[in-house]
């Protein structure tokens, strides 16, 4: 899936791109686990001790999540082969996203990168059966192959499923991608498409929710993780809507035509104490970029000051409670308004622009929803 998980952790990068996990995928890390360790394995391998089994289900769990790191990757690197960056992908409860700077310049572009996920993971579902097998047909040979057998089996019955619902026809699943790139296509209309795609996704949530009702009813408590599934559905799938009625609203607006051209940062090495009496109070300001000469070094908001006592400002460097440049979300000049503005975190309400590492300029959210809502109380709209 394409899109964006604020309220994650880097944990790698890989090819230039940040590898982030969210804490939800604990969560569904443990239960994977569990699962595979208390009914899967059990039933299939009951000589297995209870240790091996458990070590041999989260080694499955930990390449199961690596293959969807892989299917994501698939996604990203077309994307790059359309001049389209990625600025990270997550793990979080209900799978993996890569996370775009900007949408596709073309049908073409988000046809073949939403289609090499689902191939990616039919792939890796393929080769991993084929080992299963393999194995399956040495067993008398090598028992020691047994957890092989196990751990391949299920990655690719679990890698062909991934691909099989990612292909469902509904925004914001891979399927509902193809499915916009190809009305868009077609009828060269990128917001019909876009509506076509996300009620789509509705109608799809929709089903779960029927589905997993029926799941319930039938004493399933299975169908409550189908429910869970639903909401995410239906939520991304307005999120959409919205997203799509905004790009209406801004049409090809750019961050450099908002953005503060003369930014004006605190240097490195600065004391809190400094930063909130020269700069926070007089200027109201929610957040200031911190830098180093002209190099962007990070951001301080305001919630990162309420982690330190008052008593303590003095003597403590803006360095020390900063989120450095490297964690903070990418933001260039000719970026696109509306993926900057979801970039915005739930505490940052500043972006700092940047070109070749060098600040160039500052992005307040307030003034890019001023913008917006004046765009649409004027009338305007992509067209004009």
């Amino acid at each position: 899936m394409l899109g964006c998980v604020p309220g994650s952790v880097r944990i790698a990068r890989l090819l230039g791109i940040d590898v982030r996990v969210h804490v939800s995928w604990l969560l569904i890390f443990f239960i994977v686990t569990l699962s595979l360790a208390d009914q899967v394995f059990p039933f299939s391998y009951p000589s297995w001790s209870q240790q091996k089994t458990f070590v041999v289900a989260a080694i499955t769990a930990l390449l199961f999540f690596a293959s969807v790191v892989v299917h994501e990757f698939a996604h990203a690197l077309v994307a790059r082969r359309f001049k389209m960056s990625v600025s990270s992908i997550t793990l979080f409860l209900l799978g993996g996203v890569a996370s775009l700077t900007k949408e596709p310049p073309s049908a073409k572009a988000e046809f073949l990168m939403a289609a090499a996920g689902p191939l990616t993971s039919v792939v890796i579902g393929a080769a991993s059966l084929a080992i299963s097998q393999l194995a399956t047909d040495r067993l008398h040979l090598y028992p020691g192959l047994q957890p092989v057998e196990a751990i391949a089996g299920y990655l690719g019955y679990v890698n062909v499923a991934v691909a099989v619902f990612n292909l469902i026809p509904g925004f914001p699943l891979d399927g509902g991608r193809v499915l916009r790139s190809s009305i868009s296509g077609i009828f060269h209309d990128r917001a019909r498409a876009t509506r076509i795609a996300a009620r789509g996704g509705q109608v799809v949530a929709g089903l779960f929710v029927l589905w997993g009702a029926y799941r319930l009813f039938e004493g399933d408590a299975g169908g409550l993780w189908i429910g869970l599934i639903a909401y995410f559905l239906w939520g991304a799938a307005s999120q959409a809507l919205d997203q799509e009625r905004m790009v209406q609203a801004v049409g090809t607006t750019r961050v450099s035509q908002l953005m503060t051209t003369e930014p004006r940062a605190v240097p490195s090495g600065t004391s809190l104490a400094t930063l909130v009496r020269d700069h926070v109070l007089p200027r109201n300001l929610r957040a200031v970029a911190i830098t180093t000469g002209d190099r962007l070094a990070g951001v301080v908001t305001i919630a990162d000051l309420r982690k330190v006592e008052q008593d303590d400002w003095p003597v403590t460097p803006v360095d020390r409670i900063m989120t450095p440049a490297s964690e903070l979300p990418a933001v260039a000049p000719t970026d696109d308004l509306v993926s900057t503005l979801e970039r915005f975190g739930a505490e940052l309400s500043l972006l700092p622009v940047t070109q070749d590492g060098r600040l160039v300029g500052l992005l307040d959210r307030e003034s890019v929803i001023g913008y917006i809502r004046m765009r649409e109380m004027l009338g305007f709209d992509a067209r004009r």
